[in-house]
């Protein structure tokens, strides 16, 4: 069944997405692309790879309608930028943070040592901060250093050049014969918006179709991923270059990570508006309606399910 915005035909609209990668984290994104979600809304898509910290400033200046960087998005919309987190897929981050020296065994020894990230304020940088913290350790004792992608991050950790970093799934798998120590499983310390979409308050005002139909092609996606592993894993392998095991890995950590509908509970969402702002230095917190606006997701979500809509291979 395919259901469009009161059977509506739009012209074909070429828009700008922008991805720090094409992993099983953005699965929902792969699927819609692949199946064909985006073309029955008449969306052309335009990959752009950039991480959080290039992304975000990219959606301000308008160079982007979407940013899949919704952690760094918040950030942004906290300080008073711009930009709303309009959906949310995944709410706990699938990071292990991971050392190789032999010396450093637990969150106190990262005092004075470097830890690879992405990007300054992407959500690696923050669930590693958010975890200093817990365990007391003040987070500007420690050196983070930008690395700018997940490429790059990990051959920095094998060969020494760093101390410590947040990995992704697919990287433990392979680090799994080289001798390291786990720091902390961050997605059980931490909870926060890991993944999801962020766009700009002027093209929800202006352009609320155009927002909804590139949702409801993302909500599709979503629900073919978590319906068909197999054939989401094989959709994934063509874009991620990625062993088939570690491929498979981060699928099912990403699938636990999702949440029910896209969206996110309120007390969820004030925490997160709480933290970002003491990480940001922002003296009064924002209202989360400020920062976050699920209206369009969840209706898209009602209406597939009112309609029995259900995805095919």
């Amino acid at each position: 069944m395919v259901l469009g915005a009161a059977s509506i035909v739009f012209a074909i609209d070429n828009i700008r997405v922008s991805y720090a990668t094409l992993s099983a984290a953005y699965m929902d994104h792969i699927c819609a692309m692949d199946k064909g979600y985006f073309r029955e809304e008449n969306l052309n898509i335009e990959v752009i790879r950039a991480p959080g910290g290039v992304a975000t400033p990219g959606l301000l200046s308008g160079q982007f309608q979407f940013s899949s960087s919704a952690s760094s998005a918040v950030s942004a919309a906290v300080r008073g930028g711009p930009v709303k987190i309009v959906y949310t897929n995944l709410s706990r981050p699938s990071y292990t943070l991971v050392s190789i020296k032999p010396d450093i065994t637990s969150a106190k020894d990262l005092v004075g040592k470097k830890v690879a990230i992405n990007s300054f304020g992407d959500t690696g940088h923050l669930a590693t901060i958010l975890y200093l913290k817990k365990m007391g350790v003040n987070p500007s004792s420690v050196l983070f250093i930008a690395v700018g992608r997940n490429e790059v991050r990990f051959p920095a950790l094998k060969t020494g050049a760093i101390d410590a970093a947040p990995l992704v799934p697919r990287d433990m798998v392979v680090i799994k014969d080289q001798k390291h120590v786990v720091l902390a499983d961050l997605g059980r310390e931490i909870q926060l918006v890991w993944n999801g979409v962020a766009t700009s308050n002027k093209l929800l005002v202006e352009n609320p179709q155009l927002v909804e139909r590139f949702l409801r092609a993302l909500a599709k996606g979503r629900e073919f991923a978590r319906r068909y592993k197999d054939e989401t894993i094989a959709l994934i392998s063509k874009r991620d270059p990625s062993s088939l095991d570690a491929v498979k890995v981060d699928y099912d950590v990403t699938r636990a990570a999702m949440t029910d509908d896209g969206s996110l509970p309120d007390d969820v969402l004030r925490d997160e508006v709480a933290s970002r702002s003491e990480l940001t230095k922002v003296a009064k917190p924002p209202s989360i309606g400020t920062v976050f606006d699920y209206t369009i997701t969840r209706k898209n979500y009602a209406q597939l399910k009112g309609a029995g809509w259900q995805p095919a291979r």
